[in-house]
């Protein structure tokens, strides 16, 4: 004969609740964390790919734009081209301007750079200002940002992935490097609160 089963009680009920609880909050923490660092790395993947393409095809200086002209001209060169390559003109963590939403492959072969700042929707990222004389970076001169994200929500409001005149691509934390709060916005252009992005164009 089997005895009377015991239920359980209270106290093992919220033990078991709690548990589940600290379960599906390490899921919530740790997905975003996870899929924060992956938008990262391929941001910066990007970024350096395009910048090694400014470096290394445009002879002696850099292609003479300012703002997202300066990585749309890769695409008039016929730099970068099919599917692939557009591709990296966005940052895996812009929800606003996407390849699908851009129009894909087609868009790009329409580009008329004699139409100014008509091109910012084609990209991801902000191109410094080589129109001027101020701001424009010399090959072998000082290490500057040559491009940035156009907008901090590419890394949930916490950074941005800037690209530098050496060919290098690192991430610039709003906390850690500018000593700001994620929660203040971060402006691109002359009247940046950031002088290392003050000659950058999101436009």
């Amino acid at each position: 004969m089997y005895g009377k089963q015991k239920g359980f009680t209270l106290i093992e009920i919220l033990v078991v609740v709690t548990i589940i609880g600290v379960l599906a909050g390490l899921v919530v923490v740790l997905i975003p964390r996870g899929q924060e660092e992956q938008i990262k790395i391929s941001c910066i993947s990007n970024v350096k790919g395009l910048n090694n393409l400014l470096t290394v095809s445009s002879g002696a200086q850099y292609p003479q734009y300012r703002g997202a002209d300066l990585l749309i001209c890769l695409v008039n060169k016929g730099d970068l081209q099919g599917d692939r390559s557009l591709r990296t003109l966005f940052c895996p963590g812009d929800n606003e301007e996407t390849y699908e939403k851009a129009g894909g492959a087609e868009v790009y072969g329409k580009i008329d750079l004699t139409r100014k700042s008509a091109w910012g929707h084609l990209t991801s990222y902000a191109g410094r200002d080589q129109l001027d004389g101020k701001c424009a970076a010399k090959k072998g001169g000082e290490s500057a940002i040559l491009l940035c994200d156009d907008s901090d929500d590419h890394h949930f409001k916490k950074g941005f992935v800037v690209g530098w005149t050496d060919g290098g691509a690192t991430y610039r934390s709003k906390a850690d490097d500018w000593r700001i709060k994620f929660d203040q916005p971060v402006e691109i252009g002359e009247n940046s609160t950031i002088d290392e992005l003050k000659c950058l164009r999101a436009d």
